[in-house]
Order: structure tokens, then C-alpha cells, then sequence
């Protein structure tokens, strides 16, 4: 006969410690190099500079352990905001900071009475949608062959899915 010792342990989580920063052009060197280490398709210095620098637009540095490891872009109008783009320092994905910058942005929402936020993500992006899904958006449309599929094969395109979060929606969950 054997003897089985079951050691129960408790599960214990850390406080993770964040912060944020409105994003300015002083942060574009590192902003640029997590947007071109985290994606196949970057966004240029220059498309990311001239959204950083409209005054327009919601901008948001997540830092960590004193350094900047993701950010988001935003554009409001009146009842609803665009995000523009999202990113997560590749090694720090799926871990909640992606989350972070998203209730990061509703909490700045709420103060203007913003009611949905919309994005638009490739249909090849398939970890984005899951993670967009999560927070409960929904799929409202498709661009079809909206994003160039990559720079070499400039005709090749695939489509976006345009997706939508109530505000209301995300709050009470």
C-alpha cells in the first residue's frame, strides 16, 4: 500500500504596481521600438508622432518597474472614441496590462460622458479579437480587404472587424 501526501497550498497573487503617463513626443523612441518588436504590421515614427502630437487625441504610456512597456492612442468624438492603436511590450502580454490601459481609458471616458469605444482589428489578429472579446466586445462590422496584407505583396489585402464596447457593459462586469 501507498501512502499519498496532498500538500494544500494557497494560491497568493502580487500586487502589480503601475502607473500612467500621458504619451508626448519625448516618449517616441521607446513607443516606436515596443510598436516594432510587438507587431507584424507597425505603425511608422511619424504616423506614431503625428497621433501622440494631436491635441485631439487620448495618449496613455503604461509604466512599470519605471519604464514604459505599453501604450494606447486614442480619438474621441462626441459620444464615442476610436482606439487607434494598443501595445503591449511582447514580453509583458497576458498579464493584464493590456486590460490596464483599456479601464485606464474608460475611466477618462466616464468624466466625458463617452458612451462606446470603437476599434478595428485584422481578421488575422486572431489573439487581439480573443483578447477584445474578453472585455466584451462586440463584432459590429467587416471591412473587407481593408489592411494590406504585408509590404512585399501590396495588392494581397485581408479584412478588419470593426468592434464595439459599451461603456455601461464593461462597468458593470
Amino acid at each position: 500500500m501507498k501512502l499519498v501526501t496532498i500538500t494544500k497550498t494557497k494560491l497568493t497573487t502580487k500586487p502589480i504596481s503601475i502607473s500612467f503617463n500621458h504619451l508626448s513626443e519625448k516618449d517616441i523612441d521607446t513607443v516606436f521600438l515596443i510598436e516594432s518588436q510587438s507587431s507584424k504590421h507597425p505603425w511608422t515614427k511619424n504616423q506614431l508622432l503625428e497621433s501622440i502630437n494631436n491635441p485631439v487625441n487620448l495618449g496613455y504610456a503604461l509604466i512599470y518597474k519605471s519604464e514604459i512597456i505599453g501604450f494606447l492612442l486614442a480619438m474621441p468624438s462626441i459620444e464615442s472614441v476610436d482606439i487607434l492603436n494598443i501595445v503591449i511590450n511582447s514580453n509583458y502580454q497576458r498579464k493584464g496590462f493590456g486590460r490596464a490601459l483599456i479601464e485606464r481609458l474608460i475611466e477618462a471616458l466616464l468624466k466625458r460622458g463617452v458612451s462606446e469605444v470603437l476599434l478595428e482589428v485584422r481578421v488575422s489578429n486572431v489573439s487581439a479579437i480573443e483578447f477584445y472579446l474578453s472585455l466584451g466586445f462586440k463584432e459590429i462590422s467587416v471591412r473587407k480587404n481593408y489592411y494590406t496584407k504585408n509590404s512585399n505583396e501590396l495588392l494581397v489585402k485581408e479584412d478588419g472587424i470593426i468592434m464595439r464596447l459599451e461603456i455601461s457593459t464593461f462597468i458593470n462586469t
